[in-house]
């Protein structure tokens, strides 16, 4: 990680408005997106604004949200399992057999 793409993502915080979202890939019909998130406050702390990542798809407004390197690596983790994937593409199948309606005529 370089000291330049800190500094850059540091200045482009400072100039953002809270839920501000900036694009950063689209890959298919998923966006990876730059927010910045507004100071939280409770009876007892306040969290700060924070910048995070949101992975949505394209036709969403609602994301998940990844704060930290932590939580993106143990996604990838997940998304990655062979299990994961063998679901996913099962899920395709039935949901591919239920997208077609046939009528009597």
């Amino acid at each position: 990680m370089g000291e330049e793409l800190v500094e850059k993502l540091e200045k482009l915080f400072n100039e953002m408005k809270d839920w501000e979202k900036k694009p950063i890939v689209k890959s298919g019909r998923i966006v990876v997106e730059l927010v910045k998130l507004p100071e939280k406050t409770s009876r007892r702390s306040v969290k700060p604004s924070t910048l995070a990542l949101m992975i949505r798809r394209e036709d969403a407004f609602r994301g998940l949200l990844i704060e930290s390197h932590d939580e993106l690596e143990d996604l990838i983790t997940a998304l990655s399992r062979e299990r994961v994937r063998e679901i996913a593409k099962a899920i395709h199948e039935i949901n591919k057999k239920r997208s077609v309606k046939e009528f009597e005529i």
